[in-house]
């Protein structure tokens, strides 16, 4: 598009140098622009929507006559707006999947905490919210070859990676849910999560049920399945990214000697093979220290998130504002 002369440009002089005060005092240039620096620029000047369209008037005015692209045009907004939650999506993905291969799916009780939150942090790091994933149903749930496909309303697919394998994640854990479904025995499921020796529950029906259910301390899964609150969920999920361990009490050591046979033997207590005297203020001190590091850590994620969903509300505010109205050059 060819070039306007510089009379066409002249009725947006103040808007312009409005624009031009605040890229000197933000040191971006002016001239090209991002949609994301015009957002920006707009979040930093409130105005009413007559004149926050002029000044976007203004600006894709004064790049049209550069023969620049037009940052304020609704498509480069929508992009922009598309890009950002991409980049932040993909950033949490890796983060969560890395957090949700490590942790443990055999062994004590706490491998059973361990195949629910690798899904959560999987469905997380996706992009769903805390309250998609607590009103989740398993029966939206395929896993197409490695991939996983979340249907219902999400229409959502989580692929493979060679470091990630989303299908077996969510076969560990749906085979405890299976399992609890038709043997609701605190005490057979923790026997079979020693070794992973459940029985093959690839037969039976897909029930409908939560997938984030709750579970108690000592690795009671209550029946019928009870959904976790959204809160909680995001909990459990601040927690892994922070590096802190979620909230939660160990369940009892596991004695099943007689049910698994000879060749196994009881796990006896932490108090019967670790004797030590303590300071008497040993206890109290280590947990006001893990409180105060917990407290300064957990703020970080949070930070972090504000920034984000700053830029995602400025975008979306610009976008609503100009599919509502046209701009007039």
């Amino acid at each position: 598009m060819s070039a306007r002369p510089p009379a066409a440009l002249g009725g947006y002089r103040y808007e312009w140098q409005l624009f031009v005060d605040w890229c000197t005092a933000s040191d971006v240039d002016p001239l090209p622009t991002s949609a994301i620096t015009l957002v920006e620029f707009l979040g930093d000047n409130p105005a009413g929507d007559a004149v926050q369209l002029r000044r976007v008037s203004a600006i894709n005015n004064r790049h049209r006559g550069a023969g620049l692209p037009e940052p304020g045009r609704v498509t480069a907004i929508r992009l922009a707006l598309d890009s950002t939650r991409s980049t932040r999506i993909r950033h949490r993905a890796k983060e969560f999947e890395t957090l949700a291969t490590a942790l443990p799916a055999t062994g004590s009780t706490e491998a059973l905490f361990g195949r629910r939150d690798a899904i959560l942090l999987l469905l997380a790091g996706a992009g769903m919210s805390y309250t998609a994933i607590a009103g989740l149903d398993r029966a939206d749930i395929e896993v197409r070859t490695a991939c996983l496909w979340i249907g219902g309303r999400h229409q959502l697919l989580i692929p493979s990676t060679p470091e990630l394998d989303p299908g077996e994640l969510w076969r560990r854990w749906h085979t405890v849910l299976a399992f609890s479904d038709r043997y609701p025995s605190t005490t057979l499921l923790s026997q079979h999560l020693l070794g992973d020796t459940f029985p093959d529950m690839t037969a039976v029906p897909n029930r409908a049920g939560p997938v984030a259910v709750s579970i108690d301390q000592w690795g009671h899964m209550p029946l019928p399945p009870v959904a976790m609150s959204p809160a909680a969920i995001a909990d459990i999920v601040r927690a892994h990214a922070t590096g802190q361990p979620p909230r939660r009490i160990i369940g009892r050591p596991l004695r099943y000697s007689d049910q698994l046979g000879s060749d196994h033997h009881p796990i006896s207590s932490a108090a019967e093979s670790v004797s030590a005297d303590l300071d008497p203020g040993y206890y109290t001190a280590g947990v006001a220290a893990r409180r105060r590091a917990h407290e300064k850590l957990s703020e970080l994620p949070s930070l972090v998130d504000d920034v984000e969903d700053r830029i995602e509300q400025l975008l979306q505010r610009t976008l609503d504002l100009l599919d509502g109205a046209s701009i007039t050059e």
